[in-house]
C-alpha cells in the first residue's frame, strides 16, 4: 500500500505516548511509508522524545520508511534541551 501521513496531537506525553505508539504501529503495519507530521506538536516530555528519537533510529537504520515535516519551533527547542536531534525535523514549514 501507499504511504500516508501520521499527524500528531498538541502533546506528546506520558499520558498519550503509549496510545500514539499503537496508532503508528497501526498505521505502518498498513503503508509502506509514513509522513509524520509534527507541525502541531508542542509540548513534549522524555516518554514523547523517546518515542520520536525511537522512530528516527529505526528509520536511519532503514528499518521503517519514515519522513518528517516540519516540526514547531516550540518541538524543536524541548528536544535540543534534552541533547535530542532528529536528522530531518526541522522547523521550516
Amino acid at each position: 500500500m501507499a504511504g500516508c501521513t501520521f499527524k500528531f496531537a498538541p502533546e506528546l506525553t506520558i499520558r498519550s505516548v503509549q496510545d500514539t505508539h499503537s496508532h503508528l504501529q497501526e498505521q505502518l503495519s498498513q503503508h509502506n511509508a509514513l509522513t509524520l507530521d509534527t507541525c502541531e506538536l508542542s509540548r513534549i516530555d522524555t516518554a514523547g522524545a523517546q518515542l520520536l528519537l525511537w522512530l528516527s533510529l529505526h528509520a536511519d537504520k532503514g528499518e521503517l520508511n519514515l519522513s518528517w515535516q516540519a516540526g514547531s519551533p516550540e518541538l524543536l527547542t524541548q528536544l535540543n534541551s534534552l541533547g535530542i536531534h532528529i536528522p530531518g525535523l526541522s522547523s521550516e514549514i
